[in-house]
């Protein structure tokens, strides 16, 4: 009885929670020799790097990188455009890439996208989380 007790604990602590779970990320300093200068990266605990290449789901806002058309590229946002990271009012943990199989026709609209996990710990030019090969379905 007690090791199933046990054994129960131990999965719920595991479920992927969306960005409950990424949020746990911390920042530490260090330097980056591409950008020459003191940045925060991202230290992943093993909350989070459990779940690196594999298939997660994550509901949240398009943050559209282009003007019109459509791309299977686009930045998720765990708030709307105007309280995003981008604005300023929040941190790095509540955005993430998502790369779609195939194209997705943006618009600033809540949806779940679900794909590969991917950490970024080392680039500075990517964000700390992205989704590949990822699926969108439209919420609103």
């Amino acid at each position: 009885m007690l090791a199933v007790l046990l054994l129960s604990i131990w999965f719920q602590n595991v479920d992927f929670q969306g960005w409950e779970t990424l949020g746990k990320v911390k920042l530490v300093p260090g330097y980056d020799e591409f950008l020459g200068e003191e940045i925060e990266k991202p230290l992943f605990p093993k909350s989070i790097s459990i779940f690196e290449g594999t298939r997660v789901t994550v509901e949240g806002y398009v943050i559209p990188l282009e003007t019109s058309g459509s791309s299977n590229y686009f930045v998720l946002s765990r708030f709307p455009f105007n309280s995003c990271f981008f604005c300023g009012n929040a941190g790095p943990e509540t955005v993430m890439e998502v790369y779609t199989v195939e194209k997705f026709e943006f618009q600033d609209q809540k949806v779940s996208a679900t794909g590969m996990l991917k950490l970024n710990a080392d680039d500075p030019l990517h964000l700390f989380f992205l989704l590949e090969e990822a699926e969108v379905e439209i919420l609103d």
